[in-house]
């Protein structure tokens, strides 16, 4: 009896540690050819922690930085994290020669054949270094995309006047499924960047003005959103919309419109360090993509009558022209 008390103990104990060394950055006891074929295989990155014993911020890292939950859920999800001694393993020693490291920590950002996709160093605390990953990663996501996807915002021209749209679907805040197709009036879509832009916002509280007039003029207000269904709640919450919201799940919609674009890499900086993940986590991919706050009437024919598309995210479409063209 004393005995299983005793392993029960242990068990405890052992289950405790595991949980808490879960909640962090999960280093893995492979050397980086396993570490590319899992990263090959798996579709994911590879970071490499480069520490030594006597250097004071890489203890530190350890001990308060890579230990966080958030953190720790962010890279395992994306990347193949390995922590090696740049001066006491052979890996190592090779890594430092490679690259010419001279600081610690130095932290190696590898895509799955090992080719470096970012190198950076130095103290950072948890939240820090989640941008540093977030910035990693839409580099790379960004480096594989073909040139004809990531068009800058002088671009993209809309769809014009006349153009006949093709079918999509999407789902809206419901779960329920939206057909193009199924849609027998007129269709106005507004494209929204999302509920972290206010511009997006006022104009979707401004647009509840038109709500009374459209079943007189046989049409219905569709509103298209980059974001995950968790945060167009958070559109609706803050607008108080009754218009149906869809989810643009991989900018499928946004691109059949020709408005999608990717800002530069200045602007996905400042959002990304202003917005932190109501940017980076919001949408179905972290390229920074985003669209054009465009605004498009469809006829029963599913033709385009009439748009508005400036590039310009705090010139929207009035309703007073919206109402003239319907």
């Amino acid at each position: 009896m004393f005995k299983t008390i005793i392993y029960s103990i242990f068990l405890f104990i052992g289950i405790s540690v595991s949980a808490q060394e879960a909640k962090g950055i999960n280093f893995q006891n492979v050397n980086l050819e396993e570490a590319k074929k899992i990263a090959q295989k798996e579709n994911k990155l590879i970071f490499i922690d480069l520490f030594t014993t006597w250097c004071g911020p890489c203890k530190l890292m350890k001990k308060n930085t890579f230990p966080d939950e958030k953190l720790g859920e962010f890279f395992n999800e994306h990347f193949v994290n390995l922590a090696i001694d740049a001066e006491n393993n052979k890996e190592g020693i090779e890594l430092v020669k490679k690259f010419r490291i001279t600081n610690y920590p130095s932290f190696l950002f590898l895509d799955g054949k090992g080719k470096l996709v970012q190198y950076d160093f130095g103290y950072y605390n948890a939240q820090q270094f989640l941008q540093v990953g977030n910035a990693v990663l839409q580099k790379s996501m960004t480096s594989k995309k073909p040139k004809s996807a990531m068009k800058a915002i002088d671009q993209v021209k809309g769809k014009m006047v006349g153009d006949k749209i093709k079918n999509f679907t999407a789902k809206d805040q419901f779960g329920e499924s939206f057909s193009l197709n199924n849609q027998k009036q007129k269709i106005i879509l507004v494209f929204i960047r999302g509920q972290w832009c206010p511009y997006c916002n006022q104009y979707v509280k401004d647009l509840q003005d038109l709500s009374p007039e459209l079943q007189n003029k046989n049409a219905k207000l569709v509103i298209i959103s980059p974001e995950k269904p968790e945060f167009i709640e958070k559109t609706i919450e803050k607008t108080n919309t009754k218009y149906t919201v869809l989810y643009d799940e991989g900018y499928k919609i946004a691109e059949a419109f020709d408005v999608l674009y990717t800002p530069d890499q200045k602007t996905l900086e400042f959002y990304n360090s202003k917005l932190k993940d109501d940017f980076a986590n919001s949408r179905s991919d972290q390229s920074g993509r985003l669209p054009v706050s465009a605004t498009f009437i469809l006829n029963e024919n599913k033709e385009i009558t009439w748009r508005h598309f400036d590039p310009d995210y705090k010139v929207r479409a009035s309703t007073v022209d919206i109402l003239s063209q319907l």
